[in-house]
């Protein structure tokens, strides 16, 4: 979080308005209209020759199916776009079938595949999206 281009967004369900979760502006909340509470994040970055990375997405269990994954990959592509970025990247295990499915419906495509990527020596897809 702390690398240079990186930016963190934060989902709460919260019927307050969207606010910056720090003065430097590269945090950001997103608010959901329910109790407070925070359901997903993303941490991303912008990096070199026009390329983002999407480091990680998570959402919690019980708000899943709700539009807090969507919501929270649109922010970051608008702010990869922003940035200067054309390309996104991000990895997958090769046996995240929800995950795979998710990136999908966003127009993510596999690239290639990064053998033993992962602590437990499960593979990872690298999927790619063209932003503009």
């Amino acid at each position: 979080m702390r690398r240079r281009g990186a930016f963190t967004l934060v989902a709460t369900n919260t019927t307050s308005n969207a606010k910056s979760g720090s003065d430097s502006g590269k945090d950001k909340t997103l608010s959901l209209p329910m109790d407070g509470e925070i359901c997903g994040f993303l941490v991303g970055e912008a990096g070199p020759r026009a390329r983002g990375h999407i480091i990680t997405i998570d959402v919690i269990a019980t708000t899943r199916g709700q539009g807090v994954g969507s919501l929270l990959l649109r922010a970051a592509e608008d702010r990869l776009i922003s940035d200067g970025c054309r390309i996104v990247e991000l990895e997958t295990a090769v046996d995240n079938i929800s995950a795979l499915s998710f990136y999908k419906r966003h127009n993510y495509n596999v690239i290639t595949t990064f053998p033993r990527y992962y602590s437990n020596g499960v593979d990872a897809l690298v999927l790619e999206k063209t932003l503009v």
